[in-house]
């Protein structure tokens, strides 16, 4: 489970998690998830776990299609 969602859970019913719900924007909370679908497909990758890869590939294909093709993209080698 993501590290954010159990931050957010502890600091939901303070001060803090409402201020923090109130100056976090829609484009913030997507980038963050999007690091994390990209961070948890690079280590499924890492430990050739193809069948944890699809499922976050579903995921990310489900959360914006735009995403699936960044994770294609981490297959190729950069240009030099």
């Amino acid at each position: 489970m993501s590290p954010t969602v159990l931050s957010d859970a502890d600091l939901a019913v303070t001060q803090l998690g409402a201020r923090r719900r109130a100056s976090v924007t829609v484009g913030e909370a997507a980038d963050a998830y999007a690091a994390t679908l990209i961070g948890d497909y690079l280590a499924a990758r890492a430990d050739d776990d193809r069948e944890q890869m699809q499922l976050i590939r579903d995921h990310a294909f489900a959360a914006d299609p735009e995403l699936l093709a960044e994770l294609d993209g981490l297959h190729y080698p950069a240009a030099v």
